[in-house]
């Protein structure tokens, strides 16, 4: 309260409040992303799944996820294996909290990962099957999806599993000075907007019910738009 009347009705304050927006609007992070197929290329090199090392086969996973479903750190880290449903070429699994996204009227309780029978070394059904079977003695009680590759094995925290993604762009070669983990997603529904996804496809799977919020901050041009652009004319 103030002066008797609540602070969100205050007239004052409201228009202090449009003013500060005005001066500092909110703006998105990236003017473009990055592309995605460098990632897709490291990730081909850690074949087959059965004979890399636990540390990679973690890596692969979480990347693959994310490249999957374009979801958040968030909701990596609530993926558990309570109730996990495994058909004939997908896996369905839970979330153990609330996502970021949910709202009254829009909840998202769990994701689906198909399998990519074109090319096994990006399929993450494949991944997620070997991921299960190597840490099935390792994790103990834990039900959370991700834990340590290293001793004790228990589940990580998000901001392990946001450096575990740092770490493969690194190793993809994306500059890590321009980007952070969070923009994988960006990096995702771009690539997908660019190879003609309807839109509404789009914002079902990375859980948004505004097309604005899509077109502002995560429709962004693949840096390497301009370069093929450019090498288009200068060959001709």
């Amino acid at each position: 309260m103030f002066n008797g009347v609540t602070v969100g009705s205050n007239a004052t304050i409201i228009r202090f409040l449009k003013g500060v927006y005005n001066l500092r609007p909110s703006e998105p992070r990236y003017s473009e992303t990055w592309d995605v197929s460098k990632v897709f290329n490291f990730l081909r090199k850690l074949s087959p799944v059965k004979y890399i090392s636990l540390k990679d086969l973690t890596l692969k996973l979480v990347m693959l996820i994310v490249l999957s479903t374009a979801c958040r750190t968030q909701s990596l880290f609530l993926l558990c294996l309570d109730n996990l449903v495994k058909g004939k070429d997908s896996y369905t699994l839970f979330y153990s909290g609330l996502l970021k996204q949910n709202r009254p009227g829009f909840n998202v309780h769990f994701v689906e990962l198909f399998a990519y029978p074109p090319d096994r070394r990006l399929c993450v059904f494949t991944v997620l099957k070997e991921y299960l079977m190597r840490t099935a003695q390792a994790r103990g009680n834990s039900q959370k999806l991700f834990i340590s590759y290293v001793k004790p094995f228990k589940a990580v925290s998000r901001e392990t599993i946001s450096r575990w993604i740092k770490t493969v762009m690194s190793k993809s070669g994306i500059n890590l000075k321009s980007y952070s983990s969070h923009s994988a997603r960006s990096a995702v529904v771009s690539k997908a907007f660019h190879n003609l996804i309807p839109v509404e496809c789009i914002l079902r799977r990375a859980g948004w019910t505004s097309e604005k919020t899509f077109a502002k901050f995560y429709k962004k041009p693949i840096e390497s738009d301009e370069q093929r652009f450019q090498r288009a004319v200068l060959s001709t």
